[in-house]
């Protein structure tokens, strides 16, 4: 964690402004860029280089501490083995009188960051992810954004990070701070990988309890992770408070498609629920080889895939593990359409709120609309919603962005419990 993030960085319990106590910090070199950026964002001062190894973060109002491990902030509501490991190494900087956080996990949240910290614990930064290289990947996001290659006016803020790679490329395109929250211990591989970049930074929280002050973001992205809460429409809200006025917000999540369309979809969406309830609550000498088999099926898909389109990533049986994670371990994976989704946005006081157009990504993610209809594997494409023609294909995902043109919380309802898929 680099120091001078430690003032962006809010109690999750109780909004409160964080004290640093510093048990391990390094200055490091910065590169040509980083210095020049830094001197036009007017940041660069003593404390811009300093790198923080091993704190902890204190909040006086709550009396709750929080460590930073191997760089990476936990700036969760509730204690995790985390805690208790540097509670037993680091004792001494823990204060009297100050306890581990103690609210509570989100329900299923802990489940949720167990399946993914697996999934994302070998995966590679070796310039793919998913089925595409990074510049394809790269292209997609802008292109989701509707934005070109520019000088943000804030901070962007991706929720579910994973390793970083979208963080990186938002630091990158929009010269600005970065920051990736992730619920899963990928935040502490993105803060390894990437503690060069002054303007980069990971957390490890929660999107019902970020730990950041409310409406401090000019840009907030966040695509494929909220569907796997337990509520998407509570993890929403929670997140477009973090929005300042005037600024964007882009969100991607399932869409309805494998619930509404042929038979034989619904039937393997079905199939692929029971499974992902089974191994929720099996032990791991029955999830391991049950995915180990299902990333066979998929090793075999992608290369059907990659034989009809080149410009995808040709699958190694680890990356087809991966895949078969990502599909059937997390507990939830909830659908919803374009209008669902807009009247979230509607509640959270957004306006121009726009459907993203599948048909401006990239070439490696579009299909033709049989193709679409009839892909149950491949999940990440953002499809045409809204304003519909009559042969517009399936919907597979959900992508909006919208500027916020009043106060986020002046027009809020009561949010309500998601449907979940059938």
């Amino acid at each position: 964690m680099w120091k001078r993030f430690s003032e962006w960085l809010r109690c999750p319990l109780c909004k409160g402004r964080l004290e640093l106590s510093i048990e391990k910090a390094s200055a490091t070199g910065l590169s040509e860029e980083h210095q020049a950026l830094a001197k036009q964002r007017d940041v660069l001062n003593d404390d811009f280089a300093v790198f923080v190894e091993t704190a902890v973060l204190l909040c006086p109002s709550c009396r709750a501490w929080f460590p930073v491990v191997k760089g990476l902030p936990v700036l969760l509501p509730y204690a995790t083995s985390a805690h208790l490991q540097f509670a037993r190494e680091v004792a001494a900087a823990i204060p009297a009188g100050y306890m581990p956080p103690g609210g509570r996990a989100a329900p299923g949240e802990r489940l949720v960051m167990t399946s993914f910290s697996t999934e994302w614990s070998t995966y590679q930064y070796d310039g793919v992810i998913w089925e595409m290289n990074y510049e394809d990947h790269e292209e997609r996001f802008l292109r989701e954004l509707g934005l070109s290659s520019h000088r943000a006016a804030g901070p962007f803020l991706e929720l579910g990070s994973g390793l970083g790679i979208t963080t990186l490329l938002a630091q990158k395109n929009f010269q600005t701070d970065a920051v990736g929250v992730d619920l899963s211990l990928a935040a502490m591989r993105a803060t390894a990988q990437f503690r060069t970049n002054p303007f980069l930074h990971f957390v490890q929280g929660s999107v019902f309890c970020l730990p950041f002050e409310r409406r401090s973001f000019e840009l907030v992205y966040s695509h494929g992770v909220l569907h796997h809460t337990y509520s998407t429409e509570r993890a929403f809200l929670a997140l477009a408070d973090y929005c300042r006025t005037g600024g964007r917000l882009y969100v991607w999540v399932y869409g309805p498609g494998s619930v509404t369309d042929a038979v034989l979809r619904r039937l393997l969406y079905l199939a692929e629920r029971t499974v992902r309830w089974t191994l929720n609550r099996s032990g791991r000498w029955v999830a391991t080889p049950t995915v180990g088999l299902i990333a066979i099926g998929y090793l075999g898909f992608n290369r059907i895939r990659h034989w009809q389109n080149p410009r995808l990533a040709a699958y190694d049986y680890a990356r087809a593990m991966h895949a078969a994670r990502d599909r059937f371990t997390p507990e939830y994976a909830y659908r919803h359409d374009s209008q669902e989704v807009r009247r979230w946005f509607a509640a959270a006081g957004y306006e121009d709120v726009e459907v993203v157009d599948w048909r401006t990504m990239p070439a490696v993610e579009r299909r033709s609309p049989a193709s679409a209809s009839s892909d149950t594997s491949t999940r990440s494409c953002s499809m045409t919603i809204g304003n519909l023609s009559a042969d517009t294909p399936t919907t597979v995902a959900v992508g909006v962005r919208a500027q916020p043109a009043r106060d986020c919380a002046a027009n809020r309802r009561r949010p309500t419990r998601p449907r979940a898929a059938a």
